[in-house]
């Protein structure tokens, strides 16, 4: 192996959670073409036990609205342990509702540090890739 590449285990892992498996297979599919390591689950407290069994999960893609807890509570509950850039994903538009003008203040207000960054439904691949990118930099860096 030549100098500056790395092997598919080296590769950067991305955990992706929401309650849409057609749409974790979508994200796994597209990530992995991207040359990104992809884990999927539809199951928050797998979510979160998954980041606490494994240290090295460089991003959390989140789906905001789910059964049961948010992808704003895994959140806060991962935040207690680890610290890995997130990338929320929701279906909720910018404005126009009550509800989520209370998901985009609550991003504004607590989110938005840097280490997060959220993507809004439907998307492109392109704005995909770019927000993923934009996190934690290209696959194999």
């Amino acid at each position: 192996m030549g100098p500056g590449l790395k092997r598919k285990d080296e590769m950067k892992t991305i955990l992706a959670l929401d309650d849409e498996p057609e749409i974790l297979k979508c994200f796994k599919d597209a990530l992995e073409l991207r040359g990104f390591t992809v884990l999927t689950t539809t199951s928050q407290d797998a979510c979160i036990d998954m980041v606490r069994r494994q240290p090295d999960i460089a991003l959390l893609l989140l789906d905001v609205k789910m059964p049961g807890k948010t992808g704003f509570d895994v959140y806060r509950e991962v935040r207690a342990f680890a610290a890995p850039p997130v990338l929320f994903i929701t279906a909720y538009p910018k404005s126009f509702t009550v509800e989520s003008d209370e998901v985009v203040t609550m991003w504004q207000e607590q989110f938005a540090d840097g280490t997060t960054d959220i993507l809004y439904k439907p998307f492109p691949l392109d704005s995909l890739f770019s927000k993923v990118e934009g996190l934690i930099g290209s696959p194999l860096d």
